[in-house]
């Protein structure tokens, strides 16, 4: 956890040069669900049991989407978001560890990396 909240803070310090050093009065840390082709799962996993999850990293937005989708799938309607999540193709499978932790390591530093130059 404070490893966690530490690259929280300079991230949020990068982000944010102005008001960098403002300390965080709560901090969280949690699972990252990853698949090989950035492909998330949501909708109706069992009966009456929905979820919108995987988000491979790609934060907040990505993990609103799934929320919404999943959202709407408990209510049975449909927008552009669930239509378009729906159409995407089924997540593939992690390769094993070791492989896993460095190549998946190894992106998400790549994505961040990406991130920063735009």
């Amino acid at each position: 956890m404070t490893h966690a909240a530490r690259v929280m803070q300079r991230k949020f310090d990068q982000r944010f040069p102005k008001l960098a050093g403002l300390e965080m009065e709560h901090t969280w840390a949690r699972h990252l669900c990853l698949s090989q082709n950035s492909v998330s799962i949501t909708g109706e996993n069992d009966t009456n049991l929905f979820s919108g999850c995987v988000q491979n990293g790609l934060g907040v937005a990505r993990g609103t989407l799934t929320g919404i989708a999943a959202a709407e799938a408990a209510c049975g309607v449909s927008s552009g978001i669930s239509s378009y999540l729906k159409a995407e193709p089924a997540p593939q499978f992690l390769p094993p560890h070791p492989i896993r932790e460095w190549a998946g390591n190894a992106i998400i530093k790549y994505k961040e990396w990406i991130e920063q130059a735009d």
